[in-house]
């Protein structure tokens, strides 16, 4: 049996993966992310860039603010490769 690019697609869409290291986890139903968030997941949604707990955070918070994490740079570069 062959893997076609629509099973790929939908594995895709069922799983989140480290832009930095490769590690999935299950997508959470909408709205129900904040469980990965408290495991150290962090994520820019508009970029598709992720970051495990175990990875630098492509995304951290500050005083409620969002800012640019120390992993960004390095997941921007494996995402272009």
């Amino acid at each position: 049996m062959s893997t076609t690019t629509e099973d790929v697609a939908a594995a895709d869409s069922e799983t989140l993966s480290c832009s930095l290291c490769g590690t999935t986890v299950p997508k959470p139903p909408p709205v129900q992310w904040s469980p990965l968030w408290e495991e150290g997941w962090r994520w820019i949604g508009s970029q598709n860039l992720y970051s495990c707990p175990a990875c630098p955070p492509v995304i951290v918070v500050d005083e409620g603010r969002h800012l640019r994490g120390p992993g960004i740079e390095l997941a921007l570069r494996v995402a272009e490769e």
